[in-house]
């Protein structure tokens, strides 16, 4: 069966063994993948047809589907049949990469074996030459296509005059009303366009932000957190203030005695730790910046992906219970929930507050990062309902990941170690006595495996964690971290 039609697909099923009958079939197309019987492209039948030739339900052959889908075996294209991805088969061309002279610069795992001789239980490195396995968190889910409504909206964006000016400073008003639409449908935060300021991401809403804020300003960060946002924040002359975090994220008991100007959370999903902030810790939150005149800046990182249990509500959604608004500074991105190749994002203030006049002053001495064609294309795929159809999609491919993930570390024995998945992209996992993070991520570097520690993800120096993190999307299981002690 090749690329340019499908045939009669026969495979073999035997309805006496204990063997699932999707395991079955899922076995059976897999063995055909890698022996090359079914090449790159290939198309398979239908779920249906195959499931009338092999006799069987319907539902068996979608999960055996499902299963490859989620291993990386096969791609799912909208709108055409599904069929063998491209690179699961290595070219009995390739030759293989020669190993390195002893002592040369570019042996990074005979190097590191030098240091450390227990390295070498490890073995030689079987993917050298060859693309690492890149378990790193911050690379979302990519489909094989490109939307089709995508492509629409940024042809009709392509098709719009060159203006003789600079995209409105704050944003294009349409992307603005469709962000403002989206944050209260989606995150029940009661916001309107003239709340919303388009920014280039996470990294670009946080620059503003501290910018705003002044020079000098302190600002309490999550430990372990997001490391980025440290060094941004760090840039705008700010001074950065650790605060631990225990399995629910921040507890805000912890700011007292601080006074810190402004305190950065990322209660959806917490990074790396994965908790979840609860609802009274988000109130209280909000109560205590209301009555210390602080701002909560609050990245609203992995809320669209929740694979069980049911949403929080986000804390710019309580701040008018508390102040009238203004003092939640709301951070969201596309830049996980469809592409970082897009670099949009967007920054919630209520209007006429001393925070939105502030960052709008940043923004008209700095003019607007996103490019106009790019705010009109996203603009429009807002208004199709293309953004909320794919997130949609990609959570559902991510929930499948995760169940995989999920049943390969039971099958080890490791079910109890794993955590940070009720939501998000990525999983922890804690490490037994006696192994580092830092260690096991250096170790699995040597044979191109590549992943965080947790001891990597801190925004000051600090004892490191004994664990590791990986990203989920991937088609391997990663490793993780374990929580520190709050």
């Amino acid at each position: 069966m090749g690329a340019s039609g499908s045939r009669q697909l026969w495979l073999s099923v035997d309805r006496a063994r204990p063997e699932p009958l999707a395991a079955q079939i899922a076995r059976e197309l897999r063995a055909r993948i890698l022996s090359g019987e079914l090449g790159e492209e290939s198309r398979l039948p239908s779920t249906r047809a195959l499931a009338e030739t092999l006799g069987v339900a319907r539902s068996a052959v979608v999960r055996a589907y499902e299963q490859l889908l989620g291993e990386g075996y096969l791609e799912a294209r909208p709108g055409s049949s599904t069929r063998v991805a491209t690179g699961i088969v290595p070219s009995p061309a390739a030759a293989p990469t020669p190993m390195p002279a002893p002592g040369s610069a570019s042996d990074s795992a005979q190097t590191a074996e030098g240091r450390d001789p227990e390295r070498k239980a490890l073995g030689p490195n079987p993917n050298r030459g060859a693309a690492p396995i890149d378990l790193r968190t911050g690379n979302p889910f990519a489909p094989a296509s490109v939307p089709d409504e995508w492509r629409r909206a940024v042809a009709a964006a392509a098709r719009t005059p060159l203006s003789s000016y600079a995209p409105p400073l704050l944003g294009d008003p349409a992307l603005r009303e469709q962000i403002a639409l989206h944050a209260r449908r989606s995150r029940g935060i009661p916001c309107a366009a003239e709340d919303v300021i388009v920014t280039t991401g996470t990294a670009g809403a946080l620059l503003l932000v501290g910018l705003a804020l002044g020079a000098g300003s302190r600002i309490a960060l999550e430990d372990p957190g997001y490391p980025e946002a440290a060094r941004v924040l760090e840039r705008t002359g700010a001074v950065v203030e650790p605060v631990p975090v225990g399995p629910e994220g921040l507890t805000v008991s912890l700011l007292d005695g601080r006074a810190p100007r402004a305190v950065l959370v990322t209660p959806s999903h917490q990074f790396p730790l994965g908790g979840r902030m609860p609802a009274s810790e988000r109130t209280a939150l909000v109560a205590w910046a209301a009555a210390q005149g602080a701002t909560v800046i609050e990245d609203d990182y992995d809320s669209e992906f929740r694979h069980t249990g049911a949403a929080l509500p986000a804390i710019a959604a309580l701040d008018t219970a508390y102040s009238g608004g203004g003092n939640v500074a709301h951070i969201g991105s596309l830049n996980k929930a469809f592409s970082p190749s897009l670099r949009c994002g967007y920054l919630i203030v209520t209007a006429g507050s001393e925070l939105h006049r502030s960052v709008s002053a940043v923004v008209e001495d700095l003019g607007s990062g996103v490019p106009a064609v790019m705010q009109a294309a996203t603009a429009s795929f807002f208004g199709s309902g293309g953004f909320r159809r794919y997130v949609a999609r990609t959570r559902r491919e991510y929930r499948h990941r995760r169940e995989l993930l999920l049943r390969s570390f039971a099958e080890h024995g490791l079910a109890g170690r794993i955590s940070g998945t009720d939501g998000g992209l990525h999983a922890v996992l804690r490490l037994p006595p006696g192994l580092r993070g830092r260690e096991i991520a250096e170790r699995l570097a040597d044979i191109g495996v590549l992943l965080e520690s947790v001891s990597q993800l801190r925004p000051s120096p600090g004892p490191p964690a004994a664990a590791a993190i990986g990203h989920r999307p991937a088609p391997a299981p990663p490793l993780a971290p374990p929580p520190p002690a709050p």
